[in-house]
């Protein structure tokens, strides 16, 4: 046999170390597949327990009215109805242990919609106590409160998730609102005055709110968690307006920042700013971000004279004549004129003034000038 040399000897080396290289490369890829299989498997095994909702309890707070539960064995086909009265404030809880994400929503004459992750330890949240919190800490209370003030029904429905899984579970109730009972309206006397009305608006200056909505998503993954920053116009002032204050209010939002609202002169515009975050390839969560912009604008208006509707007032009686949505009429005069005569008189909010045998107060509520008047 002929003797090993020194090269034979480079090249066995060389093989020797190709083949352990090889088989350590083929080893690490086996064990990604694998790590990769078995999350897979845990997720499908996961997906098939998903949270329950045991229970969804409304009342009315301050022990008025009544109280409604709906239990897990009754969340079926039939959905339980609860009424209470106009101008109630009304609290639901929700019982589903287990989840960490819910959307509470609200369908009927006065909607609305909140979702957020679910924390047990926060009270009773308002519409305002959610929208006012930080989108980077938005938590979601299981106890949601709301007032009812327009008759008809309304249908709640909460739905309840674990994140990052599939599988979700709803319970709905049927909130009947009922009218508070209408007080009999005077009897009429057998005189009628039919009045011209038309209000005298002095200068004044006005403050009004516009309303925009905000709504972005990031989901873009890549090898490590990504994250991008916005920058959106939600409002461009008119150019008889001046900013005053703008304040945003958060519907829902998950990996975002605080959202940070701001007045820019040269354009007269109003701008949102925030940051959302996504996961991974592996992760594959992303950030959103859903909410109202409330901007305060001020208004300077000249005088003006506003036609209203003519007026059947009885004597004695009363007449309610509809106000101009968002008009504000406290520091009007109010003028009063017969159409077939030259008479006419005129008055203020709050004040009374004298038309042949009648004497005939004027006052503001809820949008609508309430004419009164009394016989000498």
């Amino acid at each position: 046999m002929a003797p090993t040399t020194r090269s034979d000897q480079d090249q066995r080396r060389r093989r020797s170390a190709l083949r352990s290289l090889g088989i350590a490369s083929g080893a690490a890829f086996a064990g990604g597949v694998a790590v990769v299989g078995v999350q897979y498997a845990l997720g499908l095994v996961s997906a098939g327990y998903p949270p329950v909702v045991q229970a969804l309890l409304c009342e009315a707070e301050g022990g008025h009215g009544a109280a409604a539960v709906a239990l897990a064995s009754d969340l079926g086909s039939v959905v339980p109805v609860i009424e209470f009265a106009a101008g109630s404030t009304v609290a639901c809880r929700i019982d589903a242990p287990g989840a960490d994400y819910a959307t509470w929503s609200v369908v009927g004459p006065a909607g609305g919609t909140r979702s957020g992750p679910i924390d047990s330890t926060l009270p009773c949240q308002s519409p305002e106590d959610f929208a006012n919190q930080d989108t980077s800490t938005l938590r979601l209370s299981a106890c949601q409160r709301m007032r009812v003030e327009r008759p008809g029904l309304h249908l709640l429905s909460v739905t309840v998730m674990l994140r990052g899984q599939h599988a979700t579970d709803r319970a709905r109730m049927v909130i009947r609102v009922m009218s508070e009972a209408v007080p009999a309206p005077a009897t009429p006397g057998p005189r009628r005055e039919r009045l011209q009305v038309t209000l005298r608006l002095p200068p004044m200056e006005t403050e009004d709110v516009r309303e925009a909505d905000l709504s972005a998503s990031f989901g873009e993954h890549g090898l490590v968690p990504q994250g991008r920053a916005f920058e959106r116009t939600v409002y461009r002032l008119a150019s008889a307006e001046e900013f005053v204050s703008a304040t945003f209010r958060v519907r829902s939002a998950a990996n975002a920042s605080a959202v940070r609202v701001a007045y820019v002169p040269q354009t007269r515009t109003v701008t949102a700013t925030f940051t959302l975050r996504s996961g991974s390839i592996i992760d594959r969560w992303r950030g959103w971000v859903s909410g109202t912009v409330a901007i305060t604008v001020r208004r300077q208006e000249q005088a003006r004279e506003v036609e209203l509707p003519e007026a059947d007032l009885a004597v004695p009686g009363r007449a309610d004549v509809p106000l101009p949505e968002g008009l504000d009429a406290n520091r009007a005069r109010i003028l009063l004129r017969r159409p077939e005569t030259a008479t006419a008189i005129e008055v203020g909010p709050g004040g009374t003034a004298q038309l042949d045998r009648a004497r005939i107060s004027a006052r503001i509520s809820n949008g609508t000038l309430v004419l009164e008047a009394g016989s000498e």
